[in-house]
C-alpha cells in the first residue's frame, strides 16, 4: 500500500548508532531548520547552544521557546568550524546533504547527519534523536508520537475520484513539491493525488504553463510562499480550475510549517483531509485539535487566538 511507503522509504540518519554516547548530550548545535521542532518536542530545548533557526522565519518557535533567543545564531549552509568548536557541543545535527559535512567532521566535531523524504523517515529521525538524548522523557514522547502518526495514516481516504492537489512551496520563483516526498504522502492520505506527479522531489522549479497544463483542482500554498491574493488577479492563474473555483488555500504554520518535515505533520494531515474532502476547514474542530496537539506533544498551552492565527499562517501577536 502506498501510504506505507511508510515501511520502505529512503531514510538517512547517520552517525548515532556506531559511535554511541557515554552520557546524554548537554550542549547541542542544531544545523537543520526542521530538526529544531523535534528537539523541542523531546524536551531538549534547554540544551541547544546554537541553531540555524531564527525568529523572522519561525516566529512561533521563538514565541513559545524564548530561550532560543539567547543561543548563538548560526547560518544555514555556512557553519563556521571555529565558531562551532567554540560552542563546545557534545553533538552537532546537520543535514546529510550539506556540503560542509566532511570539513566539520574533520575538525573533530561529533556530527549526526539527518535526512528523510517520507513519513517513516520522520518517525525514525524522532526515535533516533530520542536514543541520542538518552532521557526517559524523550523516549516516551517519541513513542507517543509514533503511535499517534501511525494511527492517523491508517485513516487513508479510499475513493476513485481523487482531486488533483498542487502544493506550491514558493510563488516567486515558482516551485512545487513532486512525488517521493512527505508532501506527496499527506496529499494521498488526505484523499487527493499530487498534480505534480511527473516531478520527483521537493521545491522543484516549474513554469506557470506547466501548472495550466496540470489544471489542479486544489492549490495549497506554503505559509511563506508569497501573496495568495495575487493569483485571482492574474489572467493566466485565473484560468486554472483551483483559482476559478476558489479552491486556493494558505497552509497553516506553527513552530515549524505544518506541511513540511516536522512533527506538526500530524496536524497537516487532519487539516488537509478536511480541505480535500469537504472544501473547507471546520475551524472549531481544528482549533480544538491544534490546542490539544501542542499541549500533548510540546507541553505548550495555546489560546484560541493562537490556534486560529496558526491556522491562518499569521505570526504571534
Amino acid at each position: 500500500m502506498r501510504l506505507l511507503s511508510l515501511l520502505g522509504a529512503l531514510i538517512l540518519f547517520f552517525g548515532f548508532a556506531s559511535e554511541g554516547y557515554a552520557k546524554p548530550p548537554q550542549r547541542i548545535v542544531e544545523g537543520w531548520y526542521a530538526h529544531n521542532a523535534v528537539l523541542i518536542m523531546l524536551g531538549a530545548q534547554d540544551h541547544i547552544v546554537g541553531t540555524v533557526a531564527n525568529p523572522s522565519v519561525l516566529p512561533w518557535m521563538f514565541h513559545f521557546i524564548p530561550s532560543l533567543r539567547q543561543v548563538t545564531s548560526l547560518y544555514f549552509g555556512q557553519l563556521n568550524t571555529e565558531e562551532l568548536l567554540g560552542l563546545r557541543p557534545d553533538v552537532v545535527f546537520i543535514p546529510q546533504t550539506s556540503r560542509q559535512v566532511q570539513a566539520l567532521r574533520n575538525s573533530g566535531l561529533n556530527l549526526v547527519e539527518l535526512g528523510f523524504n517520507q513519513m517513516n523517515g520522520l518517525l525514525d529521525c524522532i526515535d533516533n534523536t530520542a536514543t541520542i538524548l538518552q532521557t526517559t522523557f524523550a523516549a516516551r514522547r517519541a513513542q507517543m508520537y509514533r503511535s499517534a502518526l501511525l494511527d492517523e495514516v491508517t485513516r487513508v481516504h479510499v475513493g476513485a475520484n481523487r482531486p488533483k492537489v498542487l502544493h506550491i512551496e514558493s510563488l516567486q520563483p515558482l516551485r512545487v513539491d513532486g512525488k517521493q516526498t512527505i508532501i506527496d504522502e499527506w496529499i494521498h492520505i488526505a484523499g487527493g493525488k499530487n498534480a505534480a506527479q511527473d516531478l520527483v522531489g521537493n521545491k522543484k522549479p516549474v513554469s506557470l504553463e506547466q501548472i495550466l497544463n496540470w489544471q489542479p483542482d486544489i492549490i495549497i500554498i506554503g505559509a511563506n510562499a508569497g501573496d495568495v491574493t495575487l493569483l485571482a488577479k492574474n489572467g493566466l492563474w485565473s484560468q486554472i480550475l483551483a483559482v476559478k473555483n476558489k479552491r486556493v488555500y494558505r497552509n497553516p504554520t506553527g513552530l515549524f510549517p505544518w506541511d513540511r518535515y516536522g512533527p506538526e505533520l500530524l496536524l497537516q494531515i487532519e487539516w488537509a483531509r478536511q480541505i480535500v474532502q469537504t472544501g473547507a476547514v471546520d475551524e472549531k474542530d481544528i482549533t480544538q485539535k491544534v490546542i490539544a496537539f501542542y499541549k500533548k506533544f510540546y507541553g505548550i498551552s495555546l489560546t484560541q487566538n493562537d490556534a486560529l492565527r496558526m491556522m491562518h499562517a499569521l505570526p504571534p501577536q
